[in-house]
């Protein structure tokens, strides 16, 4: 039997590289508030910053067209790549699958290890994911739309399960739901002091021990938020456009990848002069909130993989987003550089910058990361076939050196 290959670069689609390397670039804007701690600064602490009314528009901003967006964007193209892997192995299935298991598992390795220096990692998330997305290879396009609306639609159906119970427990302890918000993000075991304290001053060992703190948060949080459904309905979903080939149709209607993105947006705003919290217990504030949230953030990420794919149809977007094809296709490599880049200017073995400074320079930050970024893919790829990353993962996953140079 004839085993798995992995893909020649040659051979890989552009435009799925294209809206990979537009996810990737994304990320950095949604990370870098927590990466420079300015979502744990004291809301007394940013007032005192120049520039603050700036940053907190800049951060509401951000809030309705970046958070989410890009991940979900990553997420549906993750389960992309799956279905295009696994169809043109469909004749050695067994033989796929199992290389394909050795690469998740390996993915979920170098997650766990990047999860000590970035408690935001996806790549851990991914790969359990991945695990998972395999169980439905075979399901039919429909019966996976179902099964996508399905994991969309049951953490609202929970919360209405429950709702009674958490209506009851409120009535009964009132002051339970009095607290006031001192910071954009805190834990109730952490003061957000210390939290940027250990970020800016502690050593390694205790901003690991922290980011393994705040990975557990995290994943606590996806409990009451319906995060774990969610990733799976997303994931899902990229699997089915993949299987009725979304990215070979270029979408005609300039005037209906607005209007997506218009609602989208509407959405996500409603979303947030209504309010609501959902990492709490379900009330029908909550509810709504999470609702309208996921509601605009597919909307909003949908309408922008319209418009990267309709762009790229013409001649200025073939221009200008070749230059985004060697960032998705060093997207590991990229992601995991965004997160030394940060920790080096953040953390208390770099710069130190960590609560610090404002939303403004941090975005300057960004900016210029991203620059550096397009331009160091473009110059890597002319030289070698692989981001470095990318070969380490490849040769480990097929047991053998591949082959990196032209």
């Amino acid at each position: 039997m004839e085993i798995s290959k992995p893909v020649e670069p040659n051979k890989r689609i552009e435009i799925i590289d294209i809206l990979r390397g537009f996810a990737l670039l994304g990320i950095i804007f949604m990370n870098m508030s927590f990466f420079s701690g300015y979502v744990f600064m004291p809301f007394e602490e940013l007032k005192q910053i120049s520039n603050f009314e700036l940053d907190d528009n800049l951060y509401y901003f951000l809030g309705i067209i970046v958070s989410g967006k890009f991940y979900t964007i990553f997420s549906i193209l993750f389960a992309v790549g799956f279905y295009i892997q696994f169809n043109k192995n469909r004749d050695r299935a067994a033989d796929f699958l199992k290389t394909y298991r050795r690469r998740l598992f390996i993915l979920l390795i170098i997650g766990i290890i990047h999860t000590l220096f970035w408690y935001g990692d996806i790549l851990f998330t991914y790969a359990i994911y991945g695990f998972i997305l395999i169980l439905f290879r075979n399901v039919k396009p429909k019966i996976l739309l179902r099964w996508t609306l399905f994991f969309l639609l049951i953490p609202y159906v929970l919360d209405f399960a429950i709702l009674p119970f958490t209506e009851a427990a409120q009535a009964n302890f009132p002051g339970n739901t009095n607290h006031t918000q001192t910071a954009r993000i805190s834990y109730p075991d952490m003061s957000n002091v210390d939290i940027i304290n250990t970020f800016r001053d502690d050593s390694i060992t205790e901003i690991i021990k922290l980011n393994i703190h705040n990975f557990i948060w995290k994943q606590l949080g996806y409990i009451p938020s319906g995060g774990y459904f969610n990733f799976l309905g997303i994931f899902l979903l990229g699997y089915y456009l993949a299987s009725i080939e979304f990215y070979k149709k270029a979408p005609k209607s300039t005037i209906l990848i607005l209007t997506i993105l218009i609602v989208g947006i509407l959405i996500t705003i409603a979303a947030k002069l209504l309010g609501g919290n959902p990492y709490e217990l379900p009330t029908l504030q909550n509810i709504r909130y999470k609702f309208l949230s996921m509601a605009g953030q597919l909307l909003i990420s949908f309408s922008y993989i319209l418009a990267i794919i309709k762009i790229a149809q013409t001649v200025i977007g073939k221009k200008v987003f070749k230059y985004l094809i060697p960032v998705g296709r060093t997207a590991l490599s990229n992601y995991i550089i965004q997160t030394v880049l940060m920790v080096v200017i953040f953390y208390n073995f770099g710069f130190s910058l960590f609560g610090k400074i404002g939303l403004i320079p941090t975005f300057s930050i960004a900016l210029v990361i991203v620059a550096i970024q397009i331009i160091l893919s473009n110059i890597w790829l002319k030289h070698y076939r692989f981001g470095p990353l990318e070969w380490a993962w490849r040769s480990l996953t097929y047991k053998k050196r591949i082959k990196i140079r032209h």
